[in-house]
């Protein structure tokens, strides 16, 4: 295995339009923007991966993640060699604090490696086998009649899930959209409520109340209160007649540690560019299935090769209820491998690796 040595390490910046903007309450995003990473081998094989800033969650600007990950990490596993898989993982997650998109980036590359050396698709090296994954659509905030507007639209694309976000508007004014929208979609289509920390525990139980009284198909409410607000987010699930997911309190495995001992959540969101990759991921994921709560595989707006490794993530997952992998559809880029995406199915290919 000495031919699986690290030999060259190469960046690309990625820059791509979305078809409309996308906004929550904590930011506006016009463009994926991302930092393509390579790393190659002495046997020439490519591994791909890419890291996406946000400085909102992750506390990275696109300045700061590149310096990480080309004068920080990239030096620490230059001339490594990917047969010594834990040394080489441990190397990444230890190499600087934080710093968990540019962490994901070369993780992401180094078992799409890993997988074409054993010469399987990631998939099957995680422990999966291709079936169909269906995301949700995220509705963005915007005037309330364009949120109205683009809830049916999505529902006529094929989206039977919307993830809708809130905690722009007025409190009453949110409360109502979702009533509203409810009136425009068929009950079949289930709602995700995203209120992305905007809201207080009073407000949160006040809105619950209110749409579980109209009998509203709502899967869950996500990340109603500040990320570190832990006593809060525990109030909320011990009286919430909804489930509630926990987004931006939960990025390593400590930290989901302490939301399910305070019984601070009913599900959580993996995002790997908040734990730093794969690894951290599947102990999350472990964690979190040992002790009933399920999991939703969700994503900034992100470059394909990262959409791509959630796929197969989530793929080899069954603890993975959830699927936010809108990403993949609102980039106008025409780049294509890593997975199928047709109206709201998601499929790994069978390619050996990533799929690149």
């Amino acid at each position: 295995m000495h031919e699986a040595s690290i030999t060259q390490i190469e960046f690309e910046l990625v820059k791509e339009d979305l078809h409309r903007p996308f906004v929550t309450a904590l930011h506006e995003v016009n463009y994926v923007i991302a930092v393509r990473v390579r790393i190659i081998l002495k046997n020439g094989f490519i591994g791909i991966g890419s890291a996406t800033p946000n400085g909102k969650v992750t506390g990275d600007t696109l300045e700061s993640m590149y310096h990480a990950m080309r004068n920080v990490i990239k030096p620490e596993i230059m001339g490594l060699n990917i047969a010594d898989w834990n040394y080489i993982l441990r190397t990444v997650r230890k190499s600087i604090a934080n710093n968990a998109p540019a962490k994901a980036a070369f993780e992401i590359a180094l078992y799409d490696l890993r997988a074409q050396l054993f010469e399987v698709p990631l998939s099957k090296l995680l422990g999966g086998s291709p079936r169909n994954l269906y995301t949700d659509y995220t509705v963005s905030l915007a005037p309330l009649d364009e949120m109205l507007t683009e809830s049916c639209e999505l529902v006529s694309r094929g989206f039977d899930a919307l993830k809708i976000k809130l905690g722009d508007h007025d409190f009453e004014e949110d409360v109502q959209l979702i009533l509203d929208i409810a009136k425009v979609i068929p009950s079949s289509v289930s709602m995700r409520i995203d209120i992305n920390q905007a809201w207080t525990v009073r407000e949160t139980l006040v809105a619950v109340d209110t749409w579980t009284k109209h009998s509203i198909n709502i899967d869950f409410i996500e990340q109603p209160v500040k990320a570190d607000d832990y006593l809060g987010m525990q109030q909320i699930t011990q009286r919430s007649k909804l489930p509630v997911m926990a987004d931006e309190s939960v990025h390593t495995f400590e930290d989901a540690h302490e939301l399910l001992e305070k019984h601070a959540c009913d599900l959580a969101n993996i995002k790997l560019m908040k734990t730093g990759g794969i690894s951290q991921a599947e102990k999350i994921n472990q964690l979190c299935e040992t002790a009933g709560v399920q999991c939703m595989i969700g994503c900034m707006i992100e470059a394909r090769e990262s959409i791509a490794v959630a796929v197969a993530f989530a793929t080899a997952h069954r603890n993975i209820k959830y699927i936010d992998l809108d990403s993949a559809f609102m980039s106008k880029s025409e780049r294509k491998g890593g997975f199928e995406n047709k109206k709201n199915m998601l499929r790994v290919t069978e390619k050996y690796g990533l799929g690149f």
